[in-house]
């Protein structure tokens, strides 16, 4: 039997006794900080054609602007919520968003046709938390590049199936984070903690 020293040098407890909040968690749409992707953020207008509202987290499609005289693309593209895979152009996002509207009974910003959007593009390096169906956590342990879909009724990353999503998951959180929940009924949007997020490298 070898000999061993049984040591954790590492090792970081809570006093017993004591009151433990865990703060590690994400806010969904709210792209990481990085410096060398930061100057990718891109801002557009939501089309005038948007039946739904659009937040944070949410996959858009980018359409070429009407084309001007001259080089007059004060406003960005037109961007629209992304129906499918073929439409996917990259994600909203909150930075520096705001102008989205909150309201005492809708929480959560919110933009609407014709307002200012923030997102990145597919691509851009950018870092994204995104909602992700809970039981894809078994994800864990594996290649940052295995293959996940995304739920466009739900807004979310769900278990691959025929078209894969082009992201890379880099971490999930199960716990303590901020999502996005839209009620289509009443047009409102609140945070919740309840669910998990993945972030996601586009």
């Amino acid at each position: 039997m070898p000999s061993s020293i049984s040591l954790t040098p590492m090792q970081t407890t809570t006093a017993a006794g004591l009151f433990q909040v865990n703060s590690a968690g994400f806010t969904q749409g709210d792209a990481q900080d990085d410096p060398a992707i930061k100057f990718q953020l891109v801002g557009g207008v939501l089309s005038a054609s948007a039946t739904t509202p659009i937040w944070g987290g949410i996959p858009i499609k980018e359409l070429i602007p009407a084309a001007t005289a001259g080089n007059n693309m004060a406003l960005g593209s037109t961007v629209i919520q992304a129906a499918s895979y073929a439409d996917v152009n990259g994600f909203c996002v909150y930075n520096q968003a705001y102008g989205g509207i909150t309201t005492p009974q809708s929480t959560a910003p919110l933009f609407s046709a014709g307002m200012s959007v923030n997102y990145y593009r597919m691509g851009s390096g950018a870092r994204i938390p995104l909602p992700i169906d809970p039981t894809l956590v078994s994800l864990d342990g594996g290649q940052i590049s295995q293959q996940v879909s995304w739920d466009f009724t739900n807004n979310k990353i769900i278990a691959y199936s025929t078209t894969a999503l082009p992201v890379k998951i880099l971490k999930i959180v199960t716990s303590n984070n901020l999502l996005v929940s839209y009620n289509g009924t009443t047009g409102n949007a609140n945070w919740t903690s309840t669910g998990a997020l993945a972030l996601c490298l586009i």
